[in-house]
């Protein structure tokens, strides 16, 4: 900010002297009346005294008078124009740098794509594996998430990521003796190319504290709650089984006859940390969560054989991997580009199995025989509003 100031002088008896302001010299200089323009007569004393300190200041000085007002005058301009500009200088480079100087809060909404992969497998009494399930999905998924900046840099947060139906695919493995337990040796086969993503649904929320490192930078450490449900269904399919010899036999069914539903569930808890950044009108953050998933379960579903299994894991571990780009496009709206990697990892339970041919199911326990995992990779674009 700069102050211009321009200053026009008489020869006058005061400061507020009509030869000041009345002068064709210095019509240019607007002049505003202030209060102190009328200046009341003083008493004889006043006067008297006042005469004494002009002519004392003047024993002291080499300057008139008037040459020492206009000094004073213009050594206080000076310093109030000064004054001004360094204020004005230091708020707004205040409201420039500092980004996390006031809470608020944010929605997110975003489309794209979703990867999906999950495991199911059964393994025998002597540890072989001798059953191996294999879901994949590629799938539009919604995104969503909410996060409010609260007093003293507190947040809470929370996201959502749902997928939709689209394009996915079944693989069931089985190995029997005598051919053997090495990957290439399955004895029986079947592949399902028209599978169907009942749902996936991916929620989660956070609590934590912003810790500033500088007025562009900063990192969030946080903890909550994350739950994860994927269900698939499988039709049809094309089967290779050994019955008389190694894989002697093929047959398919119809694409509309259900044959197996597979469902996983992961409940669990997560410390995370997220660290964000700011140039420009772009925001980057990379956010990294590892957790354990408490009271994981499955179901497996075989409609044709009429039997059903439930797994229940004890705990699991997962991780969570994430990169945003934020581009600000007003004071409120903004356009985002994510990406997010979860990963459960695999672990072995219990399983038991209801036999439902029976007009009373019966019931098998077996120890350590099954085991699962999931991985999911989402793609998302959208917009960001901040209020």
């Amino acid at each position: 900010m700069r102050l211009h100031v321009g200053l026009c002088l008489q020869d006058a008896h005061g400061w507020h002297a009509s030869n000041v302001v009345d002068s064709p010299l210095c019509d240019s200089i607007p002049h505003h009346r202030h209060f102190h323009d009328a200046i009341l007569p003083a008493s004889n004393s006043q006067q008297g005294d006042a005469a004494a300190m002009l002519a004392s200041k003047s024993e002291n000085s080499a300057r008139s008078p008037v040459r020492s007002a206009t000094g004073t005058h213009h050594l206080t301009l000076a310093v109030f124009a000064f004054g001004a500009s360094c204020a004005t200088s230091t708020v707004a480079r205040a409201a420039e740098e500092t980004i996390y100087a006031a809470p608020d809060s944010s929605l997110v909404m975003g489309l794209g794509y979703i990867r999906l992969k999950g495991n199911e497998l059964v393994y025998s009494a002597a540890g072989n594996r001798i059953s191996h399930l294999i879901w994949e999905t590629d799938a539009p998924v919604l995104t969503t998430g909410f996060k409010a900046e609260l007093v003293d840099n507190w947040t809470i947060s929370a996201s959502a990521a749902i997928g939709f139906s689209g394009d996915s695919h079944m693989e069931d493995y089985d190995w029997t003796e005598p051919w053997g337990f090495d990957r290439g040796d399955w004895s029986h086969r079947s592949i399902h190319t028209h599978t169907d993503l009942d749902r996936y649904i991916n929620l989660d929320i956070a609590a934590g504290r912003d810790f500033v490192i500088n007025d562009a930078a900063a990192i969030n450490l946080h903890g909550g709650f994350k739950y994860t449900d994927v269900k698939w269904t499988a039709f049809g399919g094309s089967f290779t089984y050994s019955v008389d010899g190694f894989r002697d036999t093929t047959f398919h069914l119809p694409d509309g006859e259900r044959g197996i539903s597979y469902e996983q569930q992961y409940p669990g808890v997560f410390l995370g940390v997220e660290a964000i950044t700011k140039f420009g009108n772009w925001t980057l953050s990379g956010l990294l969560r590892g957790g354990l998933s408490v009271d994981a379960s499955d179901v497996d579903n075989h409609w044709h054989r009429k039997v059903l299994f439930k797994e229940e894991f004890s705990a699991l571990l997962f991780v969570s991997v994430g990169a945003k780009a934020i581009y600000q496009v007003t004071d409120r709206v903004s356009f985002f580009f994510a990406g997010n990697f979860d990963k459960y990892f695999r672990e072995i339970a219990e399983a038991t199995e209801y036999d439902r041919s029976t007009s009373s199911p019966r019931v098998d326990v077996g120890k350590d025989v099954a085991g699962m995992d999931l991985y999911a990779f989402t793609l998302s674009t959208g917009f960001k509003f901040k209020f």
